[in-house]
């Protein structure tokens, strides 16, 4: 059975889940529809189910899944632009990509008659020329009608990935778990960065590049050893001398940041079977 899609918008997740369609098995189209008159530079317009179009050509057919590959923000917009385009064929599905946002958001075009949902993808692109090996073998979730979890669950096959599937009410806490475990890790080594710069002095650059090969391993053991045999560093050895050595020197802000994650530490510390007295002086510390 052929199969039709639409996404909307040509940035990096458009483009990296446009190329994982267009050379998927039983894929008929792949159309970007975009708001540049340009078609954008990327591979996926070089499969002959793909094209670009600058706008939307009209309601979609019979069938076809319609992606809202857009920023949050964009996407009420977005979708009353589609349902403005009128009724689409029969079983039409419409998905937003936000891990955010409730499928509710797409409530106009469900008065259209699509199917709605959302599908978000456990992954980071912030290349659009890499994003569709960073899709591949990831987890999504779905959350939408049970008439577009057949359509969701298609394109994670086409992904190679795995379906897993969440209320509406639990979305502001799933993707907050999506934020520590990317957005907040570049922010951690940003402020790694910041420091080995100032202790060495050299540039933000060179820090960068210093600290790779740990973040490289930190993220190794995790992936060979999960998460609680992977700490290593000074709260899992007890080491309460260096951590006050650290707050000593750090300004406000970093201190505070240093202090709550330490304290995370310290409850997978406790976990692999820290000497209590060392925990609890460490929290002492840690709290003072």
């Amino acid at each position: 059975m052929s199969r039709a899609y639409w996404i909307v918008g040509s940035g990096r997740m458009g483009l990296s889940l446009g190329s994982v369609l267009a050379t998927s098995e039983g894929t008929s189209e792949v159309l970007l529809v975009g708001r540049r008159e340009r078609a954008p530079e990327h591979s996926v317009l070089r499969q002959p189910v793909a094209r670009y179009t600058h706008g939307f050509p009209g309601p979609p057919a019979r069938g076809t899944r319609v992606l809202l590959a857009v920023p949050d923000g964009a996407i009420t917009e977005v979708a009353a632009g589609v349902a403005a385009l009128g009724a689409p064929g029969e079983r039409c599905v419409a998905l937003h990509l936000s891990g955010a946002q409730p499928a509710g958001i797409l409530a106009p075009l469900a008065e259209r008659g699509y199917a709605i949902g959302s599908l978000h993808p456990l992954q980071t692109v912030a290349d659009p020329q890499s994003g569709a090996e960073r899709l591949r073998d990831a987890f999504f979730t779905f959350e939408g009608d049970s008439e577009a979890r057949g359509a969701a669950a298609e394109i994670v096959e086409a992904a190679e990935g795995r379906l897993l599937e969440l209320h509406a009410a639990d979305k502001p806490r799933y993707h907050a778990a999506c934020v520590f475990a990317s957005n907040y890790v570049v922010a951690c080594a940003a402020v790694a960065t910041r420091l080995l710069a100032e202790a060495v002095s050299i540039s933000q650059e060179e820090a960068a590049r210093a600290l790779q090969p740990l973040w490289r391993g930190a993220v190794q053991n995790l992936d060979q050893l999960g998460i609680t045999r992977a700490l290593t560093g000074p709260v899992a050895r007890g080491d309460v001398e260096t951590l006050r050595g650290h707050l000593a020197v750090l300004d406000a802000d970093t201190r505070e940041l240093y202090r709550q994650l330490a304290l995370r530490a310290l409850d997978l510390s406790r976990q692999l079977g820290l000497d209590a007295a060392v925990a609890d002086a460490i929290e002492a510390e840690l709290r003072a």
